[in-house]
């Protein structure tokens, strides 16, 4: 799990490919669930979910810096 401080440091194209990675993942996560109805491990989606939006935060803030 990244700190806010290691997204901050990482770079917005490698941030990008991160939160497609997780969104990849998540998703896997969500059609194994439903096609074995075997209980995935719901913290660990949980925590792909919050990593993916300070991800985001992180790039928005950028892009709204950048057209200051």
């Amino acid at each position: 799990m990244m700190k806010m401080k290691q997204i901050r440091e990482t770079s917005s194209e490698e941030l990008k490919a991160q939160v497609e990675e997780a969104g990849k993942q998540i998703l896997e996560m969500r059609i194994k669930k439903t096609a074995s109805d075997i209980a995935s491990n719901p913290l660990k989606r949980r925590v792909l979910r919050r990593q993916v939006a300070r991800m985001l935060t992180v790039l928005r803030e950028r892009e709204l810096q950048e057209n200051k």
